[in-house]
């Protein structure tokens, strides 16, 4: 299987910062990172993951001061070693004596049919799969949502980031992918109703854009689109 990736923001009225997007189809990696704060965190941590990953491929024993997770795969722990590296180099290097920066992080791996991901804050992770209305996989709770009232959405602010704290705490999952299936990453404080009712062939970029900014005109988001294809269909 291939993975294909597409994406696009939406400004609104509000600030939400653009994610530095990684796709190494070779290896079949999606790295997301959104800075908040200089661009140069979400670069670092990419660089960082990066570095890891590269090393793991080559040497199935590679070492890391974290402890590989039993109750997880050897991607998935590859993918939470590398973010756990990628936490302490912005903690250590942008952060030990003042908060500047921090990250939110998707990132996701595929082989042969395992899609395994992690996650730490936004995007939300949403799939779609053929017949089906999309099924939330990874939900975020962020402060804008927790600080709202009576209705009225404030401006994105993330709860949880990169580099904040010498530890982090990580979403991690994974699915037995299918050619055909869509992972909608949606960067949005509140998911309006109609993203739930919304069947595997209206996930497109156009449809859900339009949705959102008609539900929430004046709300900023970003949305990115990973699409699992067949290796004939690559072939093609």
């Amino acid at each position: 299987m291939n993975l294909n990736f597409d994406e696009r923001p939406y400004s609104g009225k509000s600030f939400r910062p653009r994610p530095e997007i990684h796709l190494d189809s070779q290896a079949k990696l999606l790295i997301v990172a959104t800075p908040w704060g200089p661009r140069a965190s979400a670069r670092k941590v990419i660089d960082r993951m990066n570095e890891y990953l590269s090393l793991a491929r080559e040497d199935d024993e590679a070492t890391s001061p974290f402890e590989r997770l039993t109750c997880l795969s050897t991607q998935a722990n590859n993918l939470r070693i590398a973010a756990l590296l990628a936490n302490e180099a912005i903690y250590r290097e942008d952060n030990r004596t003042e908060f500047r920066s921090g990250v939110e992080l998707f990132a996701a791996q595929m082989s042969e049919n395992a899609l395994d991901w992690i996650q730490a804050g936004n995007p939300q992770i949403l799939l779609g799969r053929k017949g089906r209305t999309l099924l939330p996989m990874g939900s975020q709770v962020d402060l804008s949502f927790d600080l709202s009232r009576d209705g009225e959405i404030l401006p994105a602010l993330p709860s949880q980031l990169l580099g904040l704290d010498p530890t982090l705490n990580l979403n991690v999952n994974g699915f037995r992918a299918q050619a055909g299936d869509r992972v909608v990453l949606l960067s949005h404080s509140h998911l309006p109703e109609v993203v739930f009712t919304m069947k595997d062939n209206q996930a497109t970029i156009d449809t859900l854009s339009k949705e959102l900014a008609r539900v929430h005109p004046d709300l900023a988001f970003w949305l990115g689109i990973l699409s699992v294809g067949s290796d004939q269909e690559e072939a093609a």
